[in-house]
């Protein structure tokens, strides 16, 4: 009788592939601190494997799939074995280890801010885009194109603008290999090199990024009837980390006074763990009509 199969194997484009388009997948890392500093994929939570047997529990259990990777494929082979015989499931392992990753790296132990919040499209755009009005959205400080790219694999036309021109190199790349196209600008949106061209998109984009004086921008940018979800930190957020700057987080209820002219379609504000590492951060996010 054949042994029962533990885990399954999956390839790091694959992989790839799920986080991008939005598919719930925990990625765990379990090589060394100092590995994992020097690259790793972006939103990973590090358990190295020597202290996987005393903290299964930071390991999320909840039915959502368990990517486990290491250099080459084979400590992670143990800790699949290991976390199958502590009740975790589904879990894969990662074949070939980041020696056969393509996707993007992040390094550090807190990834840089173009990277830092992962490859996997915010929940908040899963959880609504199929409110945006079909056809041309612009994703504003797309970083290296995560929404972007999730979009675009969802039928829509995507336009993408950012001011760094490694991140937007990086979400042209990262577009063509998941068969996904974009159109990734680099542009300055508070200086005037980039601007929102008026009644130009049918909906607009933007997570994690705030120039207040971008808002009258962002409203004149969309057609009447189209859509805008924003979302991003409040000021509650300084209890918990980065970014701490007031300028960059929002007052409460401050995005439903803003778009207080528009039809409110969702609107939340709320503090928790965010969903790919567990830290905990204070968001608001809305998603906004223009009238007709």
């Amino acid at each position: 009788m054949a042994p029962e199969k533990r885990f399954e194997t999956i390839s790091g484009d694959e992989l790839y592939r799920r986080l991008a388009v939005g598919k719930p997948v925990v990625v765990l890392d379990v090589r060394t601190r100092t590995e994992f500093e020097q690259r790793h994929i972006p939103g990973s939570l590090l358990i190295p494997l020597q202290d996987l047997e005393s903290r299964c529990s930071e390991v999320p259990n909840s039915g959502t799939p368990i990517a486990v990777v290491c250099e080459v494929g084979m400590r992670s082979k143990s800790a699949c074995t290991l976390l199958s015989e502590h009740g975790f499931h589904p879990l894969y392992n990662v074949t070939g280890g980041l020696k056969r990753w393509t996707g993007p790296l992040a390094s550090g132990l807190e990834p840089d801010k173009h990277c830092r919040h992962g490859i996997t499209p915010s929940s908040f755009l899963v959880e609504n885009y199929d409110l945006l009005r079909k056809g041309l959205v612009l994703d504003v400080a797309m970083g290296e194109g995560r929404n972007a790219i999730y979009l675009a694999t969802r039928g829509f036309d995507v336009d993408g603008v950012d001011v760094n021109p490694k991140a937007v190199a990086a979400a042209r790349a990262a577009a063509r290999r998941l068969g996904a196209p974009i159109r990734a600008l680099v542009g300055n949106c508070e200086d005037g090199t980039y601007e929102i061209p008026f009644s130009s998109h049918d909906s607009i984009i933007v997570f994690n990024y705030l120039h207040r004086p971008l808002f009258d921008g962002i409203k004149n940018g969309v057609v009447p009837g189209g859509v805008v979800i924003y979302q991003t930190f409040t000021k509650e957020q300084t209890r918990f980390g980065r970014p701490k700057n007031p300028d960059y987080l929002l007052d409460p209820a401050e995005l439903k006074s803003i778009f207080a002219d528009w039809e409110i379609l969702r609107y939340r504000e709320f503090i928790g763990p965010a969903r790919s590492r567990g830290e905990m951060r204070a968001v608001a996010g809305i998603v906004a009509r223009k009238p007709a």
